[in-house]
C-alpha cells in the first residue's frame, strides 16, 4: 500500500486549521471575560444623598418612645400631681386648624 504525501499533508493541514479555530475560540472567551471584567456597573451617591442616608441612620438611633418621659409622667399621673399644659395645648390646636 502506497501512502501518498499529499493525503498526510491535508490531513495536518486541517488539524492545524482546527487548533488555530480553537486557538481564536479561546482567545476571543478570554477577551470577553477580560472586558466584562473592566465594565462594572458603578454608581455614586450625591452629597445630598449622602447626608440623607447619614440621617436616616441617626433617627434610627433615636428611640421612638422617650422613655424616661414617659416614666415621668406616668409617676404624676399616678401621684396625682400631673397638671394638663392647656395654653400649650391650645396653642398647637390653633396652629393646626390655621394650616
Amino acid at each position: 500500500m502506497k501512502v501518498e504525501h499529499s493525503q498526510n499533508n491535508r490531513i495536518v493541514q486541517k488539524q492545524a486549521e482546527n487548533a488555530a479555530a480553537i486557538e481564536r475560540q479561546q482567545r476571543a472567551q478570554e477577551n470577553d471575560r477580560a472586558e466584562r471584567a473592566t465594565n462594572k456597573d458603578q454608581a455614586s451617591l450625591s452629597e445630598r444623598a449622602r447626608l440623607l442616608s447619614k440621617a436616616r441612620l441617626s433617627l434610627q438611633e433615636i428611640p421612638d418612645v422617650r422613655t424616661e418621659r414617659v416614666s415621668a409622667l406616668r409617676e404624676q399621673i399616678q401621684a396625682g400631681t400631673y397638671q394638663v399644659p392647656v395654653e400649650h395645648l391650645a396653642s398647637i390646636f390653633l396652629k393646626g386648624l390655621r394650616s
